[in-house]
C-alpha cells in the first residue's frame, strides 16, 4: 500500500498547488478544476479509483496546454 503522501488527494488545495506549481502554472481556482477533471480522466484510463503522485505527474505532462 502506498504512503498517503505518494498518492493524490483532490480535495486539498495545497496538493493541487503544488502539482500546479511543479509543472510551472498558475495556482488559480480555474487550474485546481481542470486538475480534477484531469483527474477523472486519469483514473478511468488507469482504471483506478486512487493514483499516485507519479502516475497523475505524468498525465498533467501531457496535458499542460488545458492549463493556464
Amino acid at each position: 500500500m502506498a504512503k498517503d503522501a505518494e498518492l493524490v488527494n483532490f480535495s486539498e488545495d495545497y496538493e493541487l498547488n503544488n502539482i500546479l506549481k511543479k509543472h510551472g502554472k498558475s495556482q488559480s481556482e480555474a487550474n485546481r478544476k481542470i486538475l480534477c477533471e484531469l483527474g477523472k480522466e486519469c483514473k478511468a484510463e488507469l482504471g483506478k479509483k486512487i493514483l499516485s503522485q507519479d502516475e497523475f505527474g505524468e498525465f498533467v505532462k501531457k496535458n499542460l496546454a488545458k492549463l493556464a
